[in-house]
C-alpha cells in the first residue's frame, strides 16, 4: 500500500487502562460510563497500530478475553473493521487477519446510520452457565430499520473467527452496491436534507452546515506505514488523493486496503480538529431528534 504521509510515532500504552466509555457515533457520553473492558500494553499497541479507537475492542486475532455477554448498558457492538484474506494470498486465503468493534450504548437510529453493522451477543436459551456459549445476531442499518443478516446460536470463544468472515462479506457487498461516486453533471448546491432519504449521507452532512467543500479528513494506519488524506467534494463525496470519488466513507477504506473492510465514518477523521464523521452524523442525528430507534429488524 502507498501511503500519502508518513504516519506520528506510537504512544505510550498505559497498562490495565480501563476503556473510558462504550464509542460509536452516539452524539453524547454517559455522564456516568461503565468499564467495559480492560487493555493491557500489547492490545493498546495493536490498537494503534491498526489505526483503531482507543476503547475499540480486537476480538481476532485476540489479546484478551472474547466477551461471551454484552456489558450493562450496551445494545450492541459495532464492527469497526474485518479483514479476512483474499486470494491473493493462497497460503492465507480465509485467515482473519483482524476482527474489531466498539460497544454502543443505545440503539442508533438505522434512517441515519445507513450501512453500519453491528452485532448483539446474547446468553443462549437454557444456559446454566454464563460464559461458555453465545448466541450472536448481526443487524445491517439498511433503509429505516434494522436488518438482521446474521443468526449463530451456541458458539464457543472461539466466535469471532466464526461471524468475522460473513461481516467482511456484507461489509464488501455494501460497499460494492454504493460503488464509485460518479464525476458531477451539474450543480449542487443548496441540496436539501430530502427526509434523510441518504441515510444520513455525506451530502446531508453538506446540506446542514455541518461539512464543507474542500474539507480535509485523514486515515491513520500506522501498522501499514500508512497515512491516507481525502477531501470532501461539493456533490457529497470523499475523494482520494487519487481522485477517486466515494460516496460512502467505507468504500474509501477498502479501495485503499483492499481486502480490509472498516467502518469509514469512525475512520476518517477531520484535519482540522479531529472530530470523525461519524461524531459529524452523530450531531446531524442529534439535531433532528433522531437518536433511538425503534425497528430492528425485517
Amino acid at each position: 500500500m502507498t501511503a500519502d504521509t508518513t504516519p506520528p510515532t506510537p504512544p505510550e500504552a498505559t497498562p490495565d487502562a480501563a476503556v473510558a466509555a462504550p464509542c460509536g457515533d452516539t452524539a453524547t457520553t454517559p455522564a456516568d460510563p461503565t468499564p467495559v473492558a480492560t487493555q493491557d500494553d500489547e492490545e493498546t499497541k495493536m490498537l494503534w497500530r491498526e489505526g483503531l479507537p482507543e476503547d475499540a475492542m480486537i476480538l481476532a486475532p485476540s489479546v484478551a478475553a472474547t466477551p461471551m455477554r454484552q456489558p450493562e448498558n450496551t445494545w450492541a457492538m459495532l464492527v469497526l473493521a474485518a479483514d479476512v484474506l483474499d486470494d491473493t494470498d493462497p497460503d492465507r486465503e480465509g485467515e482473519v487477519a483482524l476482527f474489531a468493534g466498539c460497544w454502543l450504548p443505545e440503539q442508533l437510529q438505522a434512517a441515519v446510520s445507513g450501512g453500519d453493522l453491528v452485532l448483539v451477543l446474547t446468553a443462549p436459551d437454557g444456559e446454566s452457565s454464563p460464559d461458555d456459549r453465545v448466541d450472536v445476531e448481526m443487524l445491517l442499518a439498511h433503509g429505516d430499520r434494522w436488518m438482521r443478516v446474521g443468526e449463530w446460536e451456541g458458539l464457543d470463544p472461539r466466535w469471532p473467527w466464526a461471524v468475522a468472515v460473513t461481516a467482511a462479506a456484507i461489509m464488501a457487498l455494501h460497499v460494492e452496491a454504493t460503488g464509485i461516486a460518479p464525476l458531477p453533471t451539474g450543480p449542487t448546491e443548496g441540496r436539501s436534507l430530502g427526509g434523510f432519504g441518504g441515510n444520513g449521507a455525506l451530502a446531508d452532512l453538506l446540506a446542514a452546515g455541518l461539512l464543507y467543500e474542500g474539507e480535509e479528513f485523514i486515515w491513520d494506519l500506522p501498522g501499514r506505514g500508512a497515512r491516507h488524506t481525502a477531501r470532501i467534494r461539493s456533490d457529497g463525496t470523499l475523494v482520494l488523493a487519487d481522485g477517486r470519488a466515494y460516496a460512502n466513507p467505507s468504500g474509501a477504506l477498502t479501495a485503499l486496503a483492499g481486502s480490509f473492510h472498516g467502518n469509514g465514518w469512525v475512520q476518517w477523521k477531520r484535519t482540522s480538529d479531529g472530530r470523525s464523521l461519524a461524531e459529524l452524523r452523530a450531531e446531524l442525528r442529534t439535531r433532528r431528534g433522531l437518536t433511538i430507534g425503534t425497528r430492528r429488524e425485517q
